[in-house]
């Protein structure tokens, strides 16, 4: 490439700015023109790079980053690519009827109710059991403690307490 400007072979993708709409795009680095979405036709080689990328996959972020920095918005682009932390429930019933309640049936919801009250209490009363039922909208907790009881899917190391059988560790 004698006298012409020359195109890096680590990127092959970048981003231009339109100078008639003033948008961001991407372009592969080795074509010599692309059109806008305005209809204008933009020279990729004299044209300024404003961001580099060697994937395809890694370019659509740079749109959207250099998109941000033209509208004046950088803050709010990076607020708006973090993903949203959502803060775990202190009170441990909430978090069991939130896993319990993916059930399909009432014996699958039963069952995770008291696996998950063992996974995060290890022991677990009667009153929690009633706790998370009255959550789950499942009436008699007492009956369908016993009925766990009877299939030997929770067994009671003490009186009032309660512990699930659990095959995986």
């Amino acid at each position: 490439m004698l006298g012409g400007a020359r195109v890096s072979c680590l990127s092959m993708y970048g981003v231009v700015v339109c100078p008639r709409c003033k948008r961001a795009k991407g372009v592969n680095l080795k074509q010599k023109t692309t059109k806008c979405q305005c209809g204008f036709e933009i020279h990729v080689i004299p044209a300024r790079i404003r961001a580099r990328a060697e994937t395809a996959r890694e370019l659509a972020p740079l749109v959207g980053k250099v998109s941000a920095e033209l509208g004046g918005g950088t803050e709010e682009y990076r607020r708006a690519q973090t993903p949203v932390r959502r803060r775990r429930s202190r009170d441990v019933h909430v978090r069991v009827i939130a896993v319990a309640g993916k059930g399909r049936d009432r014996a699958s919801r039963l069952r995770s109710a008291a696996v998950e009250l063992t996974r995060e209490l290890e022991v677990f009363s009667r009153s929690d059991w009633e706790r998370v039922l009255a959550g789950l909208g499942i009436p008699h907790p007492a009956e369908a403690l016993a009925t766990l009881v009877e299939e030997n899917t929770v067994f009671e190391p003490k009186a009032g307490f309660y512990r699930a059988v659990v095959l995986n560790p």
